[in-house]
C-alpha cells in the first residue's frame, strides 16, 4: 500500500472530528470553505444517509451477509450510485477528476465507481458491516477520456455524527504504480542475469550431464545397427536398446528443459507449488556439479507439506544459488573433514514451511554476518555480491525472509521461510 495511507488515513478521521453532531450547515459551509477547499488533498463530502437508510432495513429483514446480499440484488448497488450524493468537492478533487466548472457538484457517486465497478460494492460492504474507514486502490474516470490509479480513502459517519457527511479522499498514485513496474522489471532483469551467471558457472557440469544421456543414444545407436546388420536380426535386443534411446532421450530434453527456464528472459508467473519438487528440480540441476566437487548433498525433505504461492523458476534459483554458494564454501575450508550439504525442508509450528541449506564449510565471519544480504557485497573475491541480494529480493516478493547463521558445529546454514498456501489462495 501506498507509502502516503498513514497520512491519508489520519487526515481523514482528523476531518470527521471537525464536524460536531450539533454544527449547523452554515457553519459547516464556512468550515468547508476555509479548511478543505484548499487543501492539497482531494476530498469530497458524500451524503449517505439513503444507503444507510437501506441498510437499516435489510438488517431488519434479517441481512447479515451484505456482499452476498448484493451479488443477488445488484440492482440496489445501482440505485445506491445513483442516489448517494457527492455535495462539495474541494478544488484539488476538482483537479483530480479534470473538472474546472464548481458546478460540477453536487451529483451522485455513479462516475466515482464507473472505471472499477466492484469497488462499489466493497465500500457499501464496509459501511453495513459497521467499519470506520475503508481503504483501496481503484481507478476513476476523469475528463478527456483519462483513468486515473488512485488510492480511496472512506470514512464513515457514526452516530450522533452527522450522517449526511460522509468524507472521500483519493490520493493519485498513478506514477508511484508506474515506478513500482518498473521496479519489478527492474528487479526480474537482475534476477535472469543472476541466473545466466550461474549457468555460466556451471557450464562445464551442464555440458558433461548433457553429453552423458547423448553418449548413450550414440552407442545403442551403433549397438542396434550392428544387431540389425547380423544374418539373424535380433529384434528383442534392438527394441530394448531403443527404448533406452528413448529414456536417454527424455532424459537429455529434460536438461535441456531445466537449462531454458533457467536462462529465460520472462515475467514471474505465480502458481501453488511443492517446495519439496522445487528442491527435487534444483538437486537435478547441480548433480553433476555436485560429483565433480566431490560434495555429498543429503535432503531431507518433510512429508506432506502445504503448497506455497510463487514462482517457479524463481525459487528453484534461491535453492540453486544457496546450493552453489555452499559447495563453493566448502571448496574454501581449509583442512580435512566431510565435505556435504544438507538440504531440509518442514512445516513449522507457526505455519510457514521452511527450506534450509546447511554445509561443512568454514562458516560466515561474524562481521558478515549483518552484510551478506547488501547490494555488492561478497566473501568472493571474484563475486559480484549480487547472488544473495536478488535471493532476498525473490523471498521478498513471496512474502518470505532468507537469514543466514553458523551452525555450532561448524559451517553455515541459510533458511528460508515462506508462508503456506491456505485453501482460499488464489494467484
Amino acid at each position: 500500500m501506498s507509502s502516503l495511507l498513514p497520512e491519508a488515513h489520519a487526515a481523514v478521521l482528523a476531518l470527521a472530528d471537525v464536524f460536531e453532531p450539533n454544527i449547523d450547515d452554515a457553519s459547516i459551509n464556512l468550515t468547508f470553505s476555509r479548511l478543505l477547499r484548499h487543501m492539497p488533498i482531494a476530498l469530497w463530502v458524500v451524503d449517505s444517509r439513503s444507503a444507510a437508510a437501506a441498510f437499516d432495513r435489510l438488517r431488519a429483514e434479517g441481512v447479515e451477509d451484505i456482499e452476498a446480499y448484493l451479488l443477488e440484488h445488484p440492482e440496489l448497488v445501482e440505485l445506491a450510485c445513483d442516489t448517494v450524493m457527492v455535495s462539495r468537492a474541494n478544488d484539488a478533487a476538482l483537479r483530480l477528476i479534470g473538472q474546472d466548472d464548481e458546478s460540477y457538484y453536487p451529483r451522485s457517486v455513479r462516475h466515482m465507481f464507473e472505471a472499477t465497478p466492484q469497488a462499489a460494492v466493497r465500500v457499501m460492504t464496509a459501511h453495513f458491516n459497521g467499519l470506520r474507514t475503508h481503504v483501496e486502490e481503484l481507478r476513476i474516470n476523469a475528463s478527456g477520456g483519462r483513468v486515473v490509479d488512485v488510492l480511496f480513502l472512506v470514512t464513515y459517519p457514526r452516530p450522533p455524527e452527522r450522517l449526511d457527511v460522509t468524507f472521500i479522499i483519493m490520493v493519485e498514485i498513478t506514477e508511484r504504480l508506474v515506478a513500482e513496474t518498473q521496479l519489478r522489471q527492474l528487479q526480474a532483469d537482475l534476477a535472469h542475469a543472476s541466473r545466466v551467471s550461474t549457468l555460466g558457472e556451471l557450464a562445464s557440469s551442464i555440458a558433461h550431464e548433457v553429453r552423458q544421456p547423448l553418449g548413450a543414444i550414440i552407442l545403442n545407436g551403433n549397438t542396434s545397427i550392428r544387431w540389425l546388420d547380423k544374418p539373424e536380426p535380433n529384434l528383442d535386443k534392438v527394441r530394448h536398446l531403443l527404448e533406452r534411446m528413448v529414456e536417454n532421450a527424455t532424459e537429455a530434453t529434460e536438461i535441456i528443459d531445466r537449462i531454458q527456464g533457467m536462462a529465460s528472459k520472462r515475467i514471474p508467473i505465480r502458481s501453488r507449488l511443492s517446495l519439496n519438487e522445487i528442491v527435487d528440480v534444483a538437486l537435478r540441476f547441480i548433480h553433476q556439479e555436485s560429483i565433480q566437487r566431490n560434495v555429498a548433498i543429503r535432503p531431507s525433505l518433510g512429508v506432506d507439506l502445504p503448497q506455497v504461492i510463487g514462482d517457479r523458476i524463481q525459487l528453484q534459483q534461491v535453492v540453486v544459488n544457496l546450493l552453489v554458494n555452499a559447495m563453493h564454501a566448502i571448496d574454501h575450508r581449509e583442512g580435512v573433514g566431510p565435505r556435504q550439504i544438507v538440504v531440509t525442508t518442514e512445516h513449522e509450528v507457526d505455519g510457514l514451511i521452511t527450506l534450509t541449506v546447511a554445509d561443512t564449510g568454514p562458516g560466515i565471519a561474524e562481521t558478515h554476518l549483518d552484510n551478506l544480504f547488501d547490494g555488492f557485497f561478497s566473501t568472493k573475491d571474484d563475486g559480484m555480491g549480487m547472488g544473495l541480494t536478488i535471493c532476498a529480493s525473490i523471498m521478498r516478493a513471496h512474502e518470505g525472509e532468507i537469514t543466514a547463521a553458523n551452525r555450532a558445529d561448524g559451517g553455515a546454514v541459510f533458511s528460508c521461510r515462506l508462508p503456506a498456501a491456505g485453501d482460499e489462495a488464489t494467484v
